[in-house]
């Protein structure tokens, strides 16, 4: 049973725990079920709750002004839950932004190993000298550099590195420009 406002704040006050428990035991349901007609949440209702009594507890030494505890009770409990539901607002504004950015970089992510996948594949099926001398080639070396570590011609070097760059924009078309233009 709710008991008179004036013997609740003067034992609040004071820093009596059995006038706070009294207190907290008479609204608590009562105030719980206030916010949820805000929040529709019971979890979040109850935080809520407990967050008034927090600050009711708090800053008992304050209450002297107030006239009407359980009114002053219920404004707190709106209060709180107005901020609850604008931070849950920003919560899921952001969430959805992560979530959208995140499928964004998976999409790209996928592209990005695709591609890598189908450029891996068409260096695979280059003939042998083909492939060793254009691998070489888009790793830095020089013409000079590739024809002295395969024992082979400068001149079989550039042949190998024209036919592995033909065969490859046949494959590949505009990934080739994409990912050889540099080394070729």
């Amino acid at each position: 049973m709710i008991e008179d406002n004036s013997l609740n704040m003067s034992g609040l006050m004071k820093g009596d725990e059995r006038a706070f428990q009294s207190l907290f035991i008479d609204y608590y349901p009562l105030l719980v079920s206030s916010a949820m007609k805000y929040v529709d949440e019971q979890e979040a209702a109850e935080d809520i709750v407990q967050d008034v009594f927090v600050k009711v507890w708090e800053g008992r030494e304050n209450l002297q002004g107030i006239d009407n505890l359980s009114a002053y009770l219920y404004q707190m409990v709106r209060f709180k839950s107005f901020n609850y539901l604008r931070a849950e607002k920003v919560r899921q504004q952001a969430t959805k932004s992560f979530t959208e950015e995140l499928e964004f970089f998976e999409i790209n992510e996928y592209i990005e190993n695709e591609t890598f996948r189908i450029v891996m594949h068409a260096l695979e099926d280059l003939p042998a000298g083909s492939r060793n001398v254009f691998s070489r080639a888009i790793q830095g070396y020089s013409a000079k550099e590739i024809a002295e570590e395969l024992g082979i011609a400068v001149e079989t070097v550039k042949k190998q590195k024209q036919i592995a760059r033909r065969m490859l924009k046949e494959k590949l078309g505009n990934l080739f420009t994409l990912f050889f233009s540099v080394a070729c």
